[in-house]
């Protein structure tokens, strides 16, 4: 074995992080870096230098660690988050007999933007800020210190709206300034999933957040988190998770929570014993957030399910219902759209249960009938990159920006493939397109 392959079982061990699957490349970047830094000639110099100072461990874990998030990334997780929470608290759940505020765990929290987003999507959902506390968990001490700064440029605000950086942010040198009523909901701890003794006497959490790590780990190291995760949660508790980990969680027995393109899970134990997160319709993604958090009475009644006020069902799928009298005719390409939209919708509710294989395909079915769209090919891309296929999900959002160079999924989709591999300069003149579809504002 090498020295380099060495380095590599070391990081294995210490951060579960598969070197297969994030490719040599990075790694080898990431010791390129280090040996500058520290001054030494070669793999196998740095080798007796990660034993003789202990500290350089974790500077090259930091090397490693190279962070891609944003505000609101994965909105449907979010929402699904805020209904999920404002049921908790305002519900009548027998479950829910302790009047202790609502725990939420973001691990890894990378430089904030998850958890922080997690306290916006609450007080948009109407939770009261004393009845929840957000706990965010990172490898690393880098990461952690830019969230406790709490200061974001324009690479952290991807997409719309962004109603929600008007409320919470203030304009800074160089980007926005989070609020302190935002940063103060966050207890930001620096801890390692693979420990035993992480969060060891901290009660168990609600909801946790733990997207995108695991695909990362090998199968026996996948196998320790998610037994860790079941430690640090409630029995009824709910995971949300990344796209390309659902198949694993299912496989662990894990149940979908039911709302399309969360991938928010919970136990086999706690489905069958009749779940606190039933399916449920989100709030409308095209709602700004204030509008969405605009004050509505609470408890809320959820609306009873389409079925029960009369529509019918033909193969799995709600028929619509005859228009009234005198109802306009509808545009024939607005039906087209809607129709798409409707099937694209379906697609990702396969992929949401961890039916990977069977999205793809029926993507591709879609493609076929319906004719190339951005929306479809962005759509198969990230089920490819969901599946590992990042060469099939690089010519999809390819095609996707042939079709609509300005959409704004497939941009960033493209440029993390490129960070990826190693190509940052593609990624940051992607990004950069991306961004010229929203006001950006300089301090």
């Amino acid at each position: 074995m090498t020295t380099a392959a060495h380095i590599e079982a070391l990081l294995k061990e210490r951060i579960g992080l598969d070197a297969a699957t994030v490719g040599p490349g990075m790694i080898e970047r990431a010791l390129r870096e280090r040996l500058v830094a520290a001054a030494v000639p070669d793999h196998h110099a740095y080798w007796n230098l990660l034993h003789s100072h202990p500290d350089e461990l974790q500077s090259l874990i930091e090397a490693v660690v190279v962070p891609e998030t944003w505000f609101f990334r994965h909105r449907e997780a979010l929402l699904a988050l805020g209904r999920f929470a404002a049921m908790r608290v305002f519900g009548n759940e027998p479950a829910h007999d302790d009047a202790g505020p609502l725990r939420i765990l973001s691990v890894p929290c990378s430089t904030g933007e998850e958890p922080y987003s997690i306290v916006m999507a609450l007080l948009d959902a109407g939770v009261p800020e004393h009845r929840f506390q957000v706990d965010a968990v990172d490898v690393s001490a880098r990461a952690l210190e830019r969230a406790r700064i709490g200061q974001y440029g324009n690479n952290s605000f991807r997409g719309a709206p962004l109603d929600f950086r008007d409320r919470n942010f203030t304009d800074c040198t160089g980007g926005y300034a989070l609020k302190a009523s935002v940063r103060g909901k966050v207890r930001l701890l620096r801890g390692n999933l693979l420990d035993p003794g992480l969060m060891a006497n901290e009660p168990p959490y609600h909801f946790v957040f733990c997207r995108n790590l695991l695909i990362y780990f090998d199968p026996p190291t996948q196998h320790r988190s998610l037994k860790m995760l079941e430690r640090l949660s409630r029995p009824d508790a709910t995971l949300f998770v990344g796209p390309a980990e659902a198949s694993l969680l299912t496989r662990h027995g894990f149940v979908s929570a039911g709302v399309p393109l969360a991938f928010a899970f919970t136990r086999r134990s706690a489905h069958q014993a009749g779940s606190a997160n039933p399916a449920m319709p989100l709030y409308p993604t095209h709602l700004s957030a204030a509008a969405r958090a605009a004050p509505r009475p609470w408890p809320q009644r959820l609306p009873r399910p389409l079925a029960a006020r009369g529509e019918a069902r033909s193969a799995g799928v709600l028929a619509p219902l005859a228009p009234a009298p005198g109802t306009p005719k509808p545009d024939k390409a607005a039906e087209r759209a809607k129709a798409s939209a409707d099937a694209l919708s379906r697609i990702s509710r396969l992929a949401d249960r961890g039916e990977l294989a069977a999205a793809v395909a029926a993507c591709m079915a879609h493609l076929d009938a319906q004719g190339p769209s951005a929306s479809a090919y962005c759509l198969l891309g990230v089920l490819y990159d969901a599946t590992g296929r990042l060469a099939d999900a690089r010519e999809s959002y390819r095609r996707a920006l042939y079709l609509d160079p300005a959409h704004q999924e497939a941009l960033y989709h493209m440029a993390a493939i490129l960070e990826a591999q190693g190509d940052g300069a593609a990624a940051a003149r992607l990004r950069n397109r991306a961004q010229r579809k929203t006001p950006i504002r300089h301090g």
